[in-house]
Formats: C-alpha cells, structure tokens, sequence
C-alpha cells in the first residue's frame, strides 16, 4: 500500500484529490494538511510514502515544507502539484528537495501514475516544466561541458545506456531487463553513476543528459 498526505489549503480540492487517489485499491491517503508545516507534523507520526504539495499555502508553503519534511526524512518523496507553471518556483522546489513537480490540470490516471512511479524511485516533471528548466541551466559551467564530462568523468557505454534509459523514464525493474542485470545490480550502478557526476537524483541526472546532448 502506498501511503500518501495531501497538502492544501482548499478542502474541496484536498477532498477531491483525495477521491481520485484511492481510487486506485494500492494507495491509501493518510492524512489531509492546510500547509507545509501541518503536512511536516503529520509526516512524523504517520511517516508517508509520498507528500502531494500544494505550493502556495499560509504560513508554510509548499517549499518550505518541502525543505522540513526532506530534513527529517529523505526516503519521503515530495511533489509539488500546483497551478503555477513556474521556472523559478520548481527550481527552488528542487533545490528543496523536491522529487516531482506537477501542474494541476494533470488527469486523474496521470496523478494515480505518478504517484506510482514516484514510489518506484523515478523523479517526476512534466515535460513543458522540463524543457524550461533545461534552458535555464548555465551551458557554460565547466561540469556541463561535453568534452569536460567525458574527459573528466570517464563515462563509459554502460553508464551512457543507463542514462538514456532513465531519461527514458524507465523504472529499475525495466532497465533490469534491457540491461541483463538484477534490479539490486542496477540500483548499485545508478548510485554510483550519481556519486561520479557528483549529482543527487535521476531528475538531475535527466538534465544533465539533456544538457550535454548524450540523448
């Protein structure tokens, strides 16, 4: 069962919400906040799987409630749904610790999937907030140059094939299988691909493939 709370300060929306969610019989609201810090408090006693984040709230925002829940637990994984369609808000999300971003005209299905994917370890931001967020980036920092990455990094065929694959969005279970590898196997090298581009997640290892055009 996939425990999830839901942060927002309209209750039809957080009702509503809610509904679409436990529509599907594996995932299982626990618990309803108005903000970040109510959604923080309610994390430490029921310890969720996921945190659906509204991103303005009172008193505590969806950032700054990002930033408490991930302090305290980083294995809790936080998206940001919202209205707002906003370059700087999601960098700030990210920077936050947050693990998806997502805007609220998302369908049903689509939130019951990313919160399904978002428990199976990938990174979730839709692909408009995404393309942003790639023009955003400074291309003439040293760590994105591409003949620094491969110069420096030593990235190997194996290491570019898992790269492709979680641009992709594929799951570990997937690249398992493309790999011929356990999934325990894959996770190790994805972990220790990270920790060789000095990089904290898949959602950055996706920018940093896009940015270097190794996809």
């Amino acid at each position: 069962m996939i425990k999830v709370v839901i942060a927002d300060d309209i209750p039809l929306l957080k009702e509503s919400l809610k509904h679409v969610l436990e529509d599907d019989p594996d995932i299982k609201v626990v618990g309803m906040a108005k903000n970040g810090r109510e959604a923080y408090k309610i994390c430490l006693q029921e310890k969720p799987d996921i945190v659906l984040m509204d991103l303005i709230m009172p008193d505590c925002d969806g950032i700054e409630g990002t930033r408490l829940i991930k302090d305290f637990n980083k294995n809790t994984k936080v998206v940001i749904l919202t209205l707002f369609n906003s370059d700087d808000n999601l960098s700030r999300a990210l920077k936050n610790g947050a693990d998806g971003y997502i805007t609220k005209d998302i369908g049903p299905k689509e939130l019951q999937q990313t919160i399904r994917s978002l428990y199976m370890g990938l990174g979730i931001i839709q692909n408009n907030l995404m393309d942003n967020l790639v023009r955003r980036i400074d291309f003439d920092h040293p760590v994105y140059n591409k003949e620094l990455v491969y110069e420096k990094f030593k990235l190997n065929e194996k290491e570019i094939e898992i790269i492709k694959l979680i641009v992709d969005g594929k799951s570990y279970k997937d690249m398992s299988k493309v790999l011929f590898a356990s999934e325990g196997t894959v996770r190790n090298m994805t972990s220790n691909l990270l920790h060789k581009l000095d990089l904290k997640d898949r959602i950055q290892l996706a920018i940093f493939a896009v940015k270097n055009k190794l996809v």
